[in-house]
């Protein structure tokens, strides 16, 4: 006997959110909230080790591009990603990559292509404005986090268009709408990595304070 399967509710549920609450309204009318729509962000946690390499590997590349100033961003070459097998930056990324991936898609993925990994070093009042990438899958890391003039910035009733001057991540999709949530600040942690799809807006916001803010960005390319 034949068995008849609907291809389209397969390819359906791939987008289909789960029905989890975000929060809970307590009191006499109770209720949950939930916010299913919208991209996915993964957040992970690398090693203070991979973190301690990577910033000494990160300083020789910057040394051998002296004309660089504030503002530095350097491509990682092949040979600092790949080095060090199971234990390389690499690999370690693409366990993360692939996870998100598989997790969201619900698919095996059959290959994984970076595009390209970098590393950039900003100071004071300098941002990164919003913009999106081309390739599937777009993620950025903490190697270093300046320390917060409490005087100007980290005012939680601030918003990066507001001037919080807090050096935020942020990422936006959609508009300001009614009822609709559109916006999500992160404050940089070292060693926190973030992984989303290339085409949502990102940015991040200027910083008032001392100190360098670190990060090595990356773009990648999956097929299932």
């Amino acid at each position: 006997m034949a068995v008849i399967i609907d291809n389209s509710q397969r390819a359906l549920k791939k987008y289909e959110a789960e029905p989890l609450a975000i929060k809970s309204q307590g009191g006499k009318f109770a209720q949950d909230f939930y916010s299913p729509f919208g991209p996915q962000i993964a957040k992970a946690r690398l090693s203070d080790t991979l973190i301690e390499q990577l910033n000494s590997q990160v300083d020789a590349e910057f040394s051998r591009n002296e004309s660089l100033q504030s503002g530095r961003e350097v491509i990682l070459p092949d040979s600092l990603v790949s080095a060090g097998g199971d234990a390389s930056l690499g690999y370690i990324l693409a366990q993360h990559i692939m996870g998100y991936a598989e997790e969201t898609e619900g698919q095996k993925v059959k290959s994984l292509e970076y595009e390209t990994l970098w590393a950039v070093s900003q100071y004071a009042n300098t941002p990164s404005p919003m913009h999106f990438h081309s390739t599937d899958i777009s993620g950025v890391f903490y190697l270093k986090v300046p320390e917060l003039n409490e005087s100007e910035a980290c005012e939680q009733t601030r918003n990066y268009i507001g001037g919080r001057k807090a050096g935020y991540l942020n990422f936006m999709t959609g508009g300001k709408q009614a009822f609709n949530k559109s916006l999500m600040s992160v404050k940089p942690e070292v060693g926190d990595l973030y992984i989303f799809p290339g085409w949502l807006l990102h940015g991040v916001e200027a910083f008032a304070g001392e100190g360098e803010r670190r990060s090595v960005a990356f773009n990648a390319n999956v097929t299932f």
